[in-house]
C-alpha cells in the first residue's frame, strides 16, 4: 500500500515538472523563439512592425513594410526589411565573453563548446524580433534615457545616439524586467543607478498579457520563468 502510493505520488510529481530544454546552437535558439514562442504573436520588439516568417530552420523572416511606419536610416539599410533575433541583453555584456572559450575563439566557440555559455546565449527569456538595421545600430549598446528627443526612425520612438539605446516608453518594461532577470539568473552585471532605472521602467511599464503568455512558452520549452513577470 505504501509503496503504491509512493508511486502515484512520484507520477504526480513527473507530470508537474518541466523538462529543461537548452537550445545547442544559435539557428536552434532562433527557430525555437520563431516557432513555439513568437508563432501567432509576429511583431517586433521595438517598433511594433509585422513580419512574416520563412517557416524555415533560423527564425528567418520580413518585415511587413506596409504595416510599419518605421523609416530606415542611412546606414544598414540591407538589414531593414528583415527580421533579426535580438539580445535584449548583447551577448558581449554577458558572463561568457570572459569564459576561456570566448577568449580562446570568441563567440561562436563558446556557443559550440560550452553549456554554461549556451544557457546565456541561447536564453529564450532575452531573445526578441527586431528590425535587423534596428539590431544593426543598437549593436551592444546599452539602454538608458537619453535628453532630448533626437529620434531618426520615423514614428518608431527609440532613439540611438553615442553608445546608448532608448527604447519607446511601451517597451521600457519588457526590456527592464528582462535584465533583471539576466543579472539574477546569468550574473549579468547592471551598475547600481542602471538598476534603479529598469525598476522604474517596469512600474512604469507593467507586465502585459503578451509577456505571460511569452513567459509561460518559453517555461514549457526551458523549464524556467522570469520571475518579474510571472511575479
Amino acid at each position: 500500500m505504501l509503496k503504491s502510493f509512493a508511486i502515484t505520488l512520484f507520477l504526480v510529481f513527473l507530470a508537474g515538472t518541466t523538462a529543461a530544454e537548452t537550445a545547442t546552437s544559435w539557428s536552434a535558439a532562433k527557430n525555437a523563439a520563431d516557432d513555439r514562442v513568437y508563432f501567432d504573436h509576429r511583431v517586433t520588439l521595438y517598433c511594433g512592425c509585422g513580419y512574416v516568417s520563412h517557416g524555415d530552420s533560423d527564425g528567418s523572416g520580413d518585415i511587413d513594410s506596409a504595416n510599419c511606419a518605421y523609416t530606415a536610416p542611412s546606414t544598414y539599410q540591407h538589414r531593414s526589411k528583415r527580421i533579426e533575433w535580438e539580445h535584449i541583453v548583447p551577448a558581449s555584456l554577458m558572463p561568457a565573453a570572459n569564459f576561456p572559450c570566448w577568449t580562446e575563439g570568441g563567440r561562436d566557440h563558446c556557443e559550440k563548446e560550452d553549456p554554461a555559455a549556451q544557457a546565456m546565449i541561447f536564453d529564450l527569456h532575452n531573445l526578441a524580433p527586431s528590425i535587423g538595421q534596428v539590431n544593426a545600430l543598437r549593436s551592444n549598446d546599452r539602454y538608458g534615457e537619453i535628453a532630448g528627443e533626437s529620434r531618426g526612425f520615423g514614428q518608431c520612438a527609440i532613439e540611438d545616439v553615442k553608445g546608448m539605446f532608448e527604447p519607446a516608453d511601451e517597451t521600457r518594461g519588457d526590456v527592464a524586467r528582462v535584465w533583471l532577470y539576466m543579472a539574477d539568473k546569468h550574473g549579468v552585471v547592471i551598475s547600481y543607478d542602471e538598476r534603479s532605472m529598469f525598476e522604474r521602467w517596469s512600474a512604469a511599464d507593467p507586465v502585459s498579457d503578451w509577456e505571460r503568455i511569452r513567459d509561460d512558452r518559453i517555461y514549457a520549452i526551458q523549464g524556467n520563468r522570469n520571475p518579474y513577470v510571472s511575479r
